[in-house]
């Protein structure tokens, strides 16, 4: 009976450490796979800025694009919803940016006397 349930114990513990294991493994091929994403994203943007650069018709395409962009941008600027918005944003940041100086001065005097 005592070899029994040390045997169930064994294969739970097996069966623990496989899952464990197991989750690990998985952990490390998601890792890996998002690093691979990443330069792989990395290396399609680069390819896509050398071939607008050296393919005349892409050049082209690519100013138009951009002009479109920029008159879009604009006519969007210019409707008073969205000026209310980015009034309220800049405010936002202009805070943020306040709070984060005041932290560094914080953080430095803290430094200065060793706290």
């Amino acid at each position: 009976m005592k070899n029994f349930l040390l045997i169930i114990l064994c294969c739970g513990a097996t069966v623990c450490f496989s899952a464990d294991d197991a989750k690990a493994d998985l952990d490390k091929k998601e890792k890996d796979l998002q690093k691979q994403e990443k330069q792989l994203l990395r290396e399609m943007l680069e390819l896509r800025i050398k071939l607008i650069q050296k393919d005349p018709s892409l050049k082209k395409l690519h100013a138009k694009i951009m002009e479109l962009h920029r008159e879009l941008a604009l006519s969007l600027d210019s409707k008073k919803e969205m000026r209310e918005i980015a009034d309220k944003l800049k405010k936002v940041r202009t805070s943020l940016a306040e709070i984060s100086q005041q932290k560094d001065t914080d953080k430095k005097d803290s430094d200065i006397f060793g706290l």
